[in-house]
């Protein structure tokens, strides 16, 4: 959520105009640093505290000193914030609403007690899909009406970037993964998903994992795998090169709200492979590969065939490549200004 606050706030600033209202960004006052947008008419104002910081630090000083609107960009605005104020916050995904197992009692608490009341007393919410909207009325009881579906960027890649296929390796088919501490990644299920594939492939196919894998067992299993290598952290250069050198992403989260990889594999020229019911399909089109757990056998079958079948494969890729063209962190920023504009008192 912080890293999507910072792209849409760095864009915001590119279509903020000098006459536009001012913007103040809070930030907490522990030595926290937030890059100058060299806006005449943007500032950044550190408030004091440490605990409970949105809802009370930032709430007290809100409360002395009003303003025309309050942004939140990760729903966690004050619960009592005046009425004065109209609040717009931004809902990302209800994951832990579909799957309550994998949500922590403190989050369960927090949500119930702090942000869904706040949510309910929004001048106006934007969700970053059409989903998350549903899954607001459905679960929360929040009107459609209140809420403006804003997509969001490609990720971590420029809106200008420009896929080529030089990086990837003609030999083999390399697959990428993306782990998660949480088991709602759903780990065990992408590495079944490639073992099952390296028995049916015509050709050799290798991983590349990155990220954090906590389940001591499956990183035991991995690493005395010669076809897999697992890489841990990686920083987000690191990681679009991986992407431009795979042929596809193992995503196999069991929901999310947006997700950015799948549109960072397309614009990589790499096919996601994410699982049906996800929601994803929302965000990656008629590009990706829907695993079904319940016909596993003939949703491995739809991923050999674009092994065999080369041409198959780059008709799909340039599928991905036009879908992730509609999503830019610079429209998402114009529209997100609309938004705000209108609800100013």
């Amino acid at each position: 959520m912080e890293w999507y606050a910072w792209q849409l706030l760095k864009y915001l600033a590119r279509e903020w105009k000098d006459t536009d209202p001012m913007v103040v960004l809070f930030a907490p006052g522990n030595g926290q640093k937030i890059p100058d947008f060299k806006k005449k008419n943007w500032r950044i104002k550190h408030l004091p505290g440490k605990y409970l910081w949105t809802q009370h630090h930032l709430r007290k000083f809100l409360k002395r000193y009003p303003p025309a609107l309050l942004l939140s960009p990760s729903y966690v605005s004050p619960r009592f914030l005046p009425k004065s104020i109209p609040a717009v916050n931004v809902v990302h995904g209800l994951e832990g609403e579909h799957y309550p197992e994998f949500r922590s009692i403190k989050d369960t608490v927090t949500d119930y007690l702090i942000n869904i009341p706040a949510l309910r007393k929004s001048a106006a919410i934007i969700a970053v899909s059409k989903h998350t909207k549903t899954d607001l009325n459905y679960f929360y009881g929040i009107p459609p009406d209140l809420t403006r579906v804003v997509l969001s960027g490609r990720g971590t890649i420029d809106d200008d970037f420009a896929h080529t296929d030089e990086k990837k390796n003609k030999q083999n088919i390399q697959f990428f993964l993306l782990a998660g501490p949480g088991d709602r990644k759903n780990l065990p299920l992408a590495l079944e998903i490639f073992f099952r594939l390296r028995e049916l492939s015509p050709k050799e196919i290798t991983l590349a994992i990155a990220g954090t894998i906590k389940d001591k067992k499956l990183r035991e299993l991995i690493k005395t795998d010669r076809n897999i290598s697992y890489l841990g952290y990686v920083d987000e250069k690191t990681k679009i090169e991986l992407l431009e050198s795979s042929h596809f992403l193992l995503y196999s989260s069991l929901y999310e709200g947006f997700g950015f990889p799948v549109l960072e594999a397309q614009t990589c020229g790499a096919i996601p492979i994410v699982l049906e019911g996800s929601g994803l399909k929302e965000v990656g089109g008629n590009a990706i590969v829907e695993f079904n757990p319940l016909s596993k056998r003939k949703s491995l079958r739809k991923i050999v065939e674009l092994i065999k079948e080369p041409e198959k494969y780059r008709q799909k890729q340039k599928i991905g490549l036009k879908n992730s063209q509609r999503f830019s962190w610079q429209s998402s920023a114009r529209e997100t200004k609309k938004i705000l504009l209108q609800k100013i008192i």
